[in-house]
């Protein structure tokens, strides 16, 4: 079974990768997205 997923923004720092006990491997990450939305007539980020 395969899960998709997709991610959109900039990557904050470098992957760390990691074995858990039983030997599958984990990768961490962090990304930053900036989000603009309208409140009236007026664009906020």
């Amino acid at each position: 079974m395969y899960n998709k997923v997709i991610l959109v923004g900039n990557l904050v720092r470098d992957p760390e990768t990691r074995f858990t006990p039983q030997g599958t491997q984990v990768a961490t990450f962090s990304i930053a997205v900036n989000r603009i939305y309208k409140v009236g007539d007026e664009t906020k980020e």
